[in-house]
């Protein structure tokens, strides 16, 4: 097909894959806003070495390094899930009561994203209940400063957990990830059935070439 051929396909076509393109946006668009949680509570928290003066930046740098990833990956386990409801901040009945299950319910409340270079643990809790979530955010800002000792070994002085900042909390989805959704999904729609449309034309060309 030459490019004249399709620049005319292009021209015939375009409102038919605008309309199309528009329709994958929206329908994208809506997903999003039925499937994703209502709100997301963020913090930050700095893993901070004390009383080590006589290590060098590079052992501090490591040590700080090792126990971002100990404490980042302890937030999923049971035993810090159950350090949170010892808080009081939430109920155990909040969660199921089987322990696969409610591993799995606490995974997909709680994500943690560690910059290990800077030391800092970022916590999102996402959920349908700006007070729940808040409460959860809480109970784990509360374990990782106070409780910390639970999940890590040496000397229970010689480390502390400050926040940076948190919980804040915002609506999901927010609107410059709508956007982004909706223009990507406007694009791939757009494309789809231009690719469909030049298939359609091609498989008709080669048709009338063998007659």
């Amino acid at each position: 097909m030459s490019y004249i051929d399709i620049k005319s396909l292009f021209k015939a076509k375009f409102w038919t894959m605008f309309l199309f393109g528009l329709l994958t946006g929206t329908i994208a668009f809506f997903i999003t806003i039925a499937v994703l949680p209502y709100y997301r509570s963020s913090s930050d928290f700095l893993v901070v070495q004390t009383n080590q003066t006589n290590q060098d930046f590079y052992t501090q740098f490591k040590s700080s390094e090792y126990l971002g990833k100990v404490l980042g990956e302890a937030i999923y386990s049971e035993s810090f899930i159950n350090a949170v409801i010892g808080t009081g901040k939430i109920s155990g009945e909040s969660l199921p009561f089987d322990k696969k299950s409610r591993l799995e319910q606490w995974q997909k409340t709680v994500h943690v994203e560690k910059n290990l270079e800077l030391g800092v643990i970022h916590v999102a809790v996402s959920g349908n209940d700006q007070r729940e979530i808040t409460k959860i955010s809480e109970g784990i800002s509360d374990v990782l400063i106070n409780q910390n000792t639970l999940f890590r070994g040496g000397n229970p002085d010689s480390v502390q957990i400050r926040v940076l900042s948190g919980p804040i909390i915002e609506k999901t989805p927010t609107l410059e990830t709508l956007a982004k959704i909706l223009l990507s999904s406007f694009v791939a729609g757009f494309l789809m059935s231009l690719l469909y449309f030049f298939g359609k034309s091609e498989k008709k060309n080669l048709l009338l070439f063998e007659d």
